[in-house]
């Protein structure tokens, strides 16, 4: 028998199990959401980063070279910065909204937990394996992917780790970086990028959230 795992899910050439019988326990989500208008608004953004980088010598966390600004992007003045922040925001609200009993008349509330910076990766820079521990949901903003070189295998993708221990069926949820692409993840979700080689920068905003549902 042929038996392939992918996602908790067992396919087999003779399934014998009936959807009644089967059922996913402790989903991990994941949202995918795409800005619109991407490019005109990332070449005013790149600008905003880089000549915030060209004053300020950035943190040490995650990063192994590359940039890394301080956490204060939730402070940051320019309305560009500002206006991505709240569609995060908005994003944060939707994805609770759909993973929680939220009843007509709630109120779900997405504000500021642990801070929000701007990273910029060069040839060679990579952020080492983290998660964000207090917050509730994390998310990643690509402003611009660079151009990566083709070798090696996974230059600059995002990845996130299996958070089951000892689950040898499990793998890794890979995210190829592209302009414009928005995810947002539990804050707990262990992940990491993987070393950037290529032409360019690679520039990327991360924000850290807490939510509540306000009855």
């Amino acid at each position: 028998m042929n038996t392939r795992f992918r996602d908790s899910v067992v396919t087999t050439q003779n399934p014998g199990c009936t959807p009644e019988e089967l059922s996913h326990i402790f989903p991990t989500v994941l949202m995918r959401r795409r800005m619109p208008d991407a490019k005109s608004k990332n070449r005013r953004l790149r600008k905003i980063i880089l000549e915030r980088e060209k004053n300020d010598s950035g943190v040490c966390r995650s990063n192994v070279g590359g940039w890394h600004s301080t956490a204060d992007l939730w402070d940051w003045p320019n309305p560009e910065v500002r206006d991505l922040s709240n569609w995060v925001k908005l994003a944060a609200r939707e994805l609770t909204a759909g993973m929680f009993p939220v009843q007509p008349g709630d109120e779900v509330l997405a504000e500021p937990y642990g801070g929000a910076w701007a990273n910029v990766l060069r040839e060679g820079g990579y952020n080492k394996v983290h998660n964000h521990p207090g917050a509730v949901w994390s998310a990643v903003y690509y402003v611009a992917s660079g151009e990566p070189y083709a070798e090696p295998p996974g230059n600059g993708n995002f990845e996130f780790m299996d958070p089951r221990p000892g689950n040898v069926h499990g793998g890794k949820e890979v995210i190829t970086p592209e302009p414009g692409l928005l995810i947002m993840f539990p804050g707990w979700l262990q992940h990491y990028v993987n070393a950037y080689y290529g032409d360019g920068e690679r520039i990327s905003i991360a924000w850290n959230l807490t939510v509540e549902i306000v009855r």
